[in-house]
C-alpha cells in the first residue's frame, strides 16, 4: 500500500500541504470539502450558477497545487470553510478526484485516481468519469467526492458516494472487457451531453485510468502513444485492440501497485510521453504534461 501512501506530482499539494491536512481523512469529510471547493460546469448550469470569467482557465488546471491556488486565491479562508458557488474552482469530474485522492494521502490513506465510466448520471448511459478509489481495512472503496447533498437529492442517487457499488461505476479495463464481450453498447458509453461515445473513448479512458494507478493524473481529454490516432469517431484497429485486450485482461479485479507497475513497464505504449495531444478545446493541442 505505500506506493498510494505518498502524493504524487499532480497531488502534490504543495505550500496547501499543512492546509489540505486539516481535512479529516473519514470518507464523508472528504466529499464535503471537496464538494465545498469545486463545482462541475455542468452541476453550475442545472443550478442557474454563472461561471465567473476568472474562472474560464480551471478546466485545464492538472496540477492539485495550481488548483488550490486559485481557490486560495478566490476565497482566503481555510480549506475546510465551504465555498460560495461562484468562489469555487470549476472543474470537472478529473479535479475532484486528484483533490480527494491528495486528502486521502495527506494522511498516509493509500488512495488513486480511476478513470471509467458511472451508470448514475444518465438513465441507460455510461458517462465517462472518474473517481477516488481509497483503502478502507482491508478492501478498497470508490468514493465520488462530486456528489454532494445537493447532487445526491437531484440524481436520486441511491448509494452514499463515499462507497459507490462497482456495477454503478466502471473502471477503463473492466468496460473494455464487457465491450468486447458484448456484455455493453459502447454507443451508450462516452459524454452523452456532447453526442461522444465509442470504442475509441473506452480505449482512452483504460490508457487513461493504467496512468493514473501509476500516480500519473492527466486530464480526460488528452492522449499519447496509439491514443494519438483514436481521436473522435476512430476506429480501433484490430491489432490495437488486441493489445488492449491483453492489458485489460491483466488488470481484471482491483490491481494492486506491484501489478499496475508492472503492466505499465512491460507495455511500453502506455508510457506517458513528455508531451501530449490535448482536446481540451475541441481541436488537437500538443501540450507539455509538467505538474
Amino acid at each position: 500500500m505505500d506506493f498510494y501512501r505518498t502524493q504524487s506530482a499532480w497531488s502534490d499539494p504543495g505550500r496547501w500541504t499543512v492546509d489540505l491536512a486539516a481535512i479529516p481523512p473519514e470518507p464523508d469529510a472528504v466529499v464535503s470539502a471537496v464538494s465545498g471547493l469545486l463545482l462541475h460546469p455542468f452541476f453550475a448550469a442545472m443550478r442557474g450558477i454563472a461561471i465567473p470569467p476568472a474562472a474560464d482557465g480551471d478546466r485545464g488546471v492538472r496540477a492539485v497545487a495550481a488548483m488550490l491556488d486559485a481557490v486560495r486565491a478566490r476565497d482566503p479562508r481555510p480549506l475546510t470553510a465551504p465555498r460560495a458557488a461562484e468562489d469555487r474552482f470549476f472543474c470537472v469530474c478529473s479535479g475532484f478526484a486528484p483533490l480527494a485522492t491528495a486528502v486521502f494521502r495527506a494522511h498516509g490513506v493509500p488512495a488513486r485516481c480511476r478513470v471509467g465510466f458511472a451508470a448514475y448520471f444518465n438513465p441507460g448511459k455510461l458517462e465517462d468519469h472518474w473517481v477516488c478509489e481509497y483503502r478502507d481495512g482491508d478492501r478498497w472503496r470508490l468514493l465520488d467526492a462530486q456528489l454532494d447533498e445537493r447532487a445526491v437529492r437531484e440524481l436520486g442517487i441511491r448509494f452514499p458516494p463515499t462507497d459507490v457499488p462497482r456495477e454503478q461505476f466502471l473502471d477503463g479495463s473492466t468496460a473494455w472487457r464487457q465491450a468486447r464481450a458484448g456484455e455493453l453498447d459502447p454507443a451508450t458509453m462516452g459524454l452523452s451531453v456532447l453526442g461522444l461515445a465509442g470504442m475509441w473513448l473506452v480505449a482512452g479512458d483504460v490508457m487513461l485510468d493504467v496512468a493514473a494507478l501509476n500516480k500519473i493524473e492527466l486530464l480526460p481529454w488528452e492522449k499519447w502513444s496509439v491514443g494519438r490516432t483514436l481521436g473522435p469517431g476512430a476506429d480501433v484497429p484490430p491489432d490495437v485492440a488486441a493489445r488492449f485486450d491483453r492489458v485489460t485482461a491483466d488488470l481484471a479485479g482491483t490491481p494492486d501497485a506491484d501489478l499496475a507497475r508492472r503492466v505499465y513497464r512491460e507495455n511500453g505504449w502506455l508510457a506517458v510521453t513528455p508531451t501530449v495531444m490535448s482536446f481540451l478545446t475541441g481541436a488537437p493541442v500538443e501540450v507539455a504534461i509538467e505538474p
